[in-house]
C-alpha cells in the first residue's frame, strides 16, 4: 500500500493511501494544494502541487 504523509493548513498530520486520491489542484486562495479523496473528504495541504506529485512518485 503506497501512502504519502503531509500536514494540512490546520497543522493536522495525515497519512493517505494514494489510491484513494481522486483529484488534486493548486489552492487559489493561498499556498497549498487541495486533495480530494474517494470518501468525499477534501484536504488542503501546505505543499505545492509539484511537491505532492514528487511524494507520490517516490512512494
Amino acid at each position: 500500500m503506497k501512502t504519502i504523509q503531509f500536514r494540512t493548513d490546520d497543522l493536522t498530520q495525515y497519512t493517505v493511501n494514494i489510491s484513494q486520491i481522486t483529484c488534486m489542484f493548486t489552492a487559489e486562495e493561498s499556498l497549498g494544494t487541495w486533495i480530494y479523496l474517494s470518501c468525499g473528504t477534501r484536504l488542503k495541504t501546505l505543499l505545492t502541487l509539484d511537491l505532492v506529485w514528487e511524494l507520490i512518485n517516490k512512494s
